[in-house]
């Protein structure tokens, strides 16, 4: 019988998997940190999926961009998220020819407010999330409750060391001015308020 499964049900399927498995170590004496191998695309949002979400990060895989216009609009309603903050200018672009509402600060309503950043990569191996200046403000990522992030599954990598790739590939020589890597939201215990939720919206744009 014909298989029909979708890309998208695959790595869904193995990503629920992974979360009830929850690291089950089958194989005690192997080498981790080893690099003997590249994951497929497959395995990479699995194994970021099973270490973001342990951070406490919300994960949302999308098929592609128009998944991805869906899955955001559906969030935001169950949120009650009436502003979003944009600053990379490719992405707010796109979603104002959605028609979503942006806005330039937190106004009245911060609690009606999230940020929507762009990832300018992502590690598979620690389910960590890098930001720059040129595309980041960085209030949106440090003084907003509620983050939402914007990520292409063609930037992710296995580790720190492929992620600064990206960057270089992207900007050459100039690298931007700040660079900062995450892993999920704040703690709790921070007096700030800032950050309380982070979820990320991986869009397979290899379709």
């Amino acid at each position: 019988m014909e298989d029909i499964t979708t890309p998208r049900e695959k790595i869904l399927k193995k990503v629920r998997a992974g979360l009830l498995n929850k690291f089950a170590a089958h194989f005690p004496d192997v080498e981790m940190e080893t690099d003997i191998f590249h994951y497929s695309d497959e395995d990479h949002a699995v194994s970021f999926a099973k270490h973001f979400t342990n951070m406490g990060g919300g994960f949302i895989y999308c098929h592609n961009n128009f998944d991805f216009h869906e899955n955001l609009i559906i969030w935001m309603e169950k949120k009650g998220i009436k502003h979003l903050l944009i600053s990379d200018p490719d992405l707010k672009r796109e979603i104002e020819n959605l028609g979503l509402p942006i806005s330039e600060s937190m106004g009245d309503h911060p609690e009606q407010t999230a940020a929507l950043l762009a990832a300018e990569a992502l590690t598979a191996r620690n389910g960590g999330l890098l930001f720059s200046s040129a595309t980041t403000q960085r209030d949106y990522l440090s003084g907003v409750q509620v983050v939402a992030v914007f990520g292409k599954l063609s930037k992710m990598g296995d580790d720190m060391r492929q992620a600064l790739v990206t960057l270089k590939n992207r900007y050459g020589e100039k690298l931007p001015s700040l660079i900062t890597f995450v892993q999920g939201p704040l703690k709790e215990n921070n007096k700030s308020g800032a950050r309380k939720e982070l979820v990320l919206f991986l869009v397979n744009d290899h379709i």
